[in-house]
């Protein structure tokens, strides 16, 4: 499903990393939701500018 420019993803995460996904995301002051999309923006990040070092 999409909101605005934001994907929403539907999958089964284990119990603990949701534990583990709370509790970084608590001593951030931030959501798990929030915590978990911007751990995967910032891999994405990284990886596209691997792919590019690699390329040139």
């Amino acid at each position: 499903m999409a909101y605005g420019n934001k994907v929403k993803f539907h999958y089964d995460v284990p119990v603990y990393i949701k534990k583990q996904l709370a509790t970084a995301a608590k001593k951030l002051n931030m959501t798990a939701t929030e915590l978990l999309s911007k751990t995967i923006e910032e891999e994405y990040e990284r990886v596209i500018k691997e792919k590019k070092a690699n390329l040139d």
